[in-house]
């Protein structure tokens, strides 16, 4: 469940940046969320793999 909430919270920041318009496209927020998710361990293996 704490997973889950992590994710809950990077999802509200995503939007709440895309509402205060701090995020122009769509190329803007997945970079993002690629960033976001990179930063966690449990997925930095699919990270590596997306960034490639």
């Amino acid at each position: 469940m704490i997973e889950q909430e992590k994710y809950k919270n990077m999802l509200r920041r995503m939007i709440d940046e895309t509402e205060k318009q701090n995020i122009h496209s769509s190329e803007e927020l997945i970079k993002m969320l690629i960033n976001e998710l990179s930063s966690s361990k449990r997925l930095e293996k699919y990270a590596q793999y997306m960034t490639k």
